[in-house]
């Protein structure tokens, strides 16, 4: 990590891979035949598939202190930062959008509001306020609350009916809140993963990366390593401590699963540390930087061709079951669907990669 260049390239390698990941767990090729941890959660529990997007927003979050010092020892001022935060949020809700309406096209009467990209952007305004007024002590603090607050108001109140602290799939104060605000502009089975009550604990996931990135960025190349897996192993531990109480849920986004998640990123982040910039081992890691340069332009562009090889060709079938049950599935001849389902996961996500890799080669880096 080159804490003076405001640039960490071991961020990068697990930005890279988390997109990556996200990739392969949005398109596999065969729904009805994917391996359990690629598969999300139903309701309480987590899979790997259930990790990579709190992975991205911690990544977010954490890359904030270098992004700012950057920009400001380039002398931008306080009113500047605010204006590129500002279009960087309007520019990620409108692409949110578009992808909605790409999933549904031509019917976009019921456009789903809420979304990946529409989260992430609501996550950067939250923090981005927060890490720029104060410091790093009473992000600690903010977080906090927030984790607290969510867990009160899932506990405590009571909606519809139904008193505090119902957290089933069918009866819960986010799909509630949901209902009423969004109708039928939110995903309902069981509930919109992106909803609103959950996008401010999201918001303290961010909050975490960006503690987390402070602590790395003012740490001594030495103490680094220390930083990333003490962290990862208490927030972890701490974690899985208050699932006993507050069940894992990514769709609740509950606090518990704020912790395990951002416990994980910080050891999968140690670990690539470890490798790359202790052990100076690289080499594996260049499509990766490729896409970690690139993260939600790939990401961006891989949704919409998803979509693309969704759509109905001829009235008679998709691109995407073309490709997997008349080519791909004859061409591996596996015994179990599952794994050449894998196989067209990984290789629709290794075509992006190839794709970063061409912009990373010739310099181009678009600003999402």
């Amino acid at each position: 990590m080159r804490a003076a260049a405001h640039h960490v390239e071991s961020l990068d390698v697990f930005r890279g891979f988390t997109i990556f990941s996200m990739i392969v767990v949005n398109n596999p090729g065969d729904w009805n035949a994917v391996f359990p941890p690629l598969v999300h959660a139903y309701w309480h529990g987590c899979a790997f598939a259930d990790v990579v997007f709190p992975w991205f927003i911690f990544i977010m979050g954490f890359a904030m202190p270098f992004a700012f010092a950057r920009r400001r020892d380039s002398g931008h001022a306080r009113a500047q930062l605010y204006r590129r935060i500002a279009q960087r949020v309007a520019l990620l809700i409108v692409l949110g959008l578009a992808l909605n309406a790409a999933a549904t096209w031509p019917d976009v009467a019921p456009l789903r509001v809420p979304g990946v990209l529409q989260r992430l952007a609501i996550c950067y305004l939250l923090a981005s306020v927060v890490v720029l007024h104060f410091e790093p002590p009473v992000w600690a603090i903010a977080a906090g609350i927030v984790l607290a607050g969510h867990w009160m108001l899932l506990a405590l109140m009571p909606f519809d009916g139904f008193a505090g602290g119902s957290l089933g799939p069918d009866h819960n104060l986010a799909g509630h809140i949901d209902a009423i605000l969004l109708g039928r502009h939110a995903m309902t089975t069981p509930i919109d993963p992106e909803g609103v009550l959950g996008t401010l604990p999201a918001a303290a996931t961010a909050l975490v990366g960006a503690l987390a990135g402070h602590r790395v960025r003012t740490s001594s190349a030495a103490a680094r390593l220390r930083v990333l897996t003490a962290g990862g192993a208490v927030a972890l531990i701490l974690g899985l401590a208050w699932s006993r109480a507050l069940p894992l849920n990514k769709h609740l986004w509950t606090g518990s699963f704020v912790l395990v998640t951002a416990g994980l990123a910080l050891l999968a982040l140690g670990a690539i540390y470890l490798v790359v910039d202790v052990a100076g081992l690289r080499r594996w890691s260049r499509p990766f930087v490729w896409l970690g340069v690139n993260p939600l332009a790939i990401y961006c562009a891989s949704e919409l061709g998803g979509h693309l090889l969704d759509a109905a060709w001829r009235h008679r079938t998709t691109p995407k079951a073309w490709l997997f049950w008349s080519v791909l599935q004859p061409a591996t001849g596996f015994r179990y669907a599952e794994w050449t389902s894998l196989a067209f996961a990984i290789a629709y996500a290794s075509l992006w990669t190839a794709v970063a890799g061409v912009l990373y080669q010739r310099g181009i880096r678009i600003q999402v």
